[in-house]
C-alpha cells in the first residue's frame, strides 16, 4: 500500500547526498587552509598604541600631519635623510640636507608604519628598505650615503633624490639587522604572509650566524687609560724620579657592546624562532641589567668592553651619561617586563617636578651636565611609561614634546619637532620626529 508522501524520498536522498557533499568539500578546504596558511608567531610591543593602557596623545589626524611633515622634509625615493634644516634668510644661509641614511631612521618608520596597522605603506617601506639597506648577506648597512649629485638643495630635488654610494661590506650592522627582525616579526604577527615568513626565517638564519656562539661587540671605543702605579710593597721600594716628568693619561681602543643596541625584545622573538639562541638572550638581559651605574644615579653604562670585561660608563672627554642611550636600554628592559623602578622613580622627580629632561648628566654628582633638552628622551620616557602604566608621567613627557613642535604657519618645519641652535638655526631630525610619532599616536 502506498503512503502519503512516498514520492518525495528520491528527493530527499538527493538534497541530503548534495549536502553532505557539501560539507565534506567545506571540511577539505578549511583542512588545507589551515595547514597552508603560514604558521601563526604573535608578537606584540609594549608601549605601543595597540598596547597602551590609555589613549595616545595625538589623534589620527594630527599624527598624519607630523607623519606628512617628515615625509616632505625628509623623503627622497631611497629614504629619509637624517635632517633637515631651515633655510636663514635674515643671514643668507640656504635650507640644508643631511647626505646620510641611517638604517635607525629607517626602521623606526617602519616600526611606526606597523605598529599604526598600515599595511600598504609597510609593504612599499619594506621593499624600498630592503633595496637600499639589505646585504647580499641578509644583514642590514647601518647607513647610506646620497652621492653629491643627489644631495638635495630644494624640496624638489629631495623627491627625486635616489642614488647611493656604493655600500662598503665593513657597514654590515647585526645590532641594526636585529632591530629590523623586530619590525619584520610584528608585520608578520599583523600580517601573515609567505613572503614574510620567509623575510624573517632567513634574517634569523644570518643573525645567528653572526651572534650564535657569541654577542659581537658592534664597534670599538677609545677607552682613557691611566699610568701604572708603583707598588710601594715592591723589593727593593721604588723611588720617584724627581726629574721625571709625569705620564700622561693615555687611551686604549677596546671593542665594545653598546648596550642600547641590544634589543632584548627581539632577541626573545628570535630566540622563539631558534631555540639554540636563548643563551644569547639571556646573556643579553643580564649585561643590560649590570649596565646600571647606581642608585643615586640609576641610568644605564654606554657599553660592555668584552677584552676588558667590565662596563664603560661614557665615551666622551667629561663624565657625563647619554640619557638617550640609558633610556634607550631602561626601555627595552621595560618592554621585557624588567625595568627598574629606581629609573621609573627618577624620571618621575625630574619630569613632573623639573619639568625638562636634558641631553646628559654628571655620573658622580647625577646633576645635569648641559642645558640642551632631550627630545629623543621625552619621547623614550613616554613609552616607558606607557609600559609602566604611569599616565600621568606620559601626559608630561608628550605635553612636553609637543612644546617643541613648530606651530608658525611661515615655517618650513611647521608640524614637526625642532631644535635651535645658538645661532638661530631651526633643525628638525628624522630620529627626534619618528620617537614622537611612537611615543605620541
Amino acid at each position: 500500500m502506498a503512503t502519503i508522501g512516498a514520492n518525495n524520498h528520491p528527493h530527499k536522498a538527493r538534497w541530503l547526498l548534495i549536502a553532505g557533499i557539501l560539507l565534506l568539500a567545506t571540511a577539505v578546504v578549511l583542512l588545507w587552509l589551515r595547514y597552508a596558511a603560514p604558521p601563526a608567531r604573535p608578537f606584540g610591543v609594549p608601549g605601543s598604541h595597540d598596547s597602551s593602557p590609555f589613549a595616545a596623545f595625538l589623534d589620527a589626524e594630527d599624527a598624519k600631519t607630523l607623519s606628512d611633515r617628515l615625509k616632505a622634509n625628509l623623503m627622497t625615493r631611497s629614504g629619509l635623510v637624517s635632517w633637515y634644516q631651515q633655510a636663514q634668510e635674515e643671514f643668507g644661509i640656504p635650507a640644508r640636507w643631511s647626505n646620510e641614511l641611517t638604517a635607525q631612521d629607517q626602521l623606526m618608520y617602519g616600526s611606526w608604519l606597523a605598529e599604526q596597522g598600515e599595511q600598504r605603506p609597510f609593504i612599499l617601506w619594506n621593499e624600498q628598505f630592503r633595496s637600499g639597506f639589505v646585504s647580499p648577506d641578509g644583514l642590514v648597512y647601518a647607513k647610506r650615503t646620497l652621492t653629491p649629485e643627489s644631495v638635495p638643495e630644494t624640496l624638489t630635488d629631495l623627491g627625486s633624490a635616489v642614488e647611493l654610494e656604493p655600500a662598503a661590506d665593513e657597514q654590515v650592522s647585526w645590532s641594526d639587522s636585529l632591530h629590523y627582525f623586530r619590525v619584520l616579526a610584528l608585520a608578520y604577527a599583523n600580517w601573515p604572509q609567505d613572503e614574510l615568513d620567509l623575510q624573517e626565517k632567513a634574517l634569523a638564519s644570518s643573525l645567528a650566524q653572526v651572534i650564535g656562539t657569541n654577542l659581537e661587540p658592534d664597534q670599538v671605543v677609545a677607552i682613557p687609560t691611566s699610568a701604572p702605579t708603583q707598588d710601594p710593597a715592591a723589593t727593593p721600594t721604588p723611588h720617584p724620579q724627581p726629574d721625571s716628568e709625569p705620564p700622561e693619561t693615555g687611551f686604549a681602543s677596546d671593542p665594545v657592546i653598546r648596550l642600547a643596541s641590544l634589543d632584548l625584545l627581539a632577541l626573545r622573538a628570535l630566540a622563539d624562532l631558534d631555540p639554540s639562541l636563548e643563551i644569547r638572550y639571556t646573556e643579553a638581559v643580564t649585561l643590560v641589567r649590570g649596565g646600571l651605574i647606581g642608585a643615586a644615579l640609576p641610568l644605564y653604562a654606554y657599553g660592555y668592553a668584552t677584552q676588558q670585561q667590565g662596563y664603560v660608563r661614557f665615551v666622551s672627554t667629561a663624565p657625563v651619561v647619554d640619557l638617550a642611550d640609558s633610556l634607550t636600554c631602561a626601555l627595552h628592559l621595560a618592554e621585557i617586563g624588567e625595568l627598574d623602578p629606581r629609573t621609573l622613580s627618577w624620571l618621575i622627580e625630574h619630569l613632573l617636578n623639573d619639568n625638562v629632561l636634558y641631553d646628559s648628566y654628571h655620573i658622580a654628582q647625577g646633576q645635569a651636565s648641559t642645558s640642551l633638552e632631550s627630545l629623543d628622551g621625552l619621547a623614550l620616557t613616554a613609552r616607558i611609561a606607557r609600559i609602566a602604566n604611569h599616565e600621568q608621567l606620559y601626559r608630561k613627557a608628550v605635553e612636553r614634546l609637543q612644546w617643541h613642535r613648530a606651530t608658525s604657519p611661515t615655517s618650513s618645519v611647521l608640524d614637526a619637532v625642532f631644535y635651535q641652535d645658538g645661532e638661530g638655526l631651526v633643525t628638525m631630525t628624522a630620529r627626534d620626529n619618528l620617537l614622537a610619532l611612537l611615543a605620541m599616536s
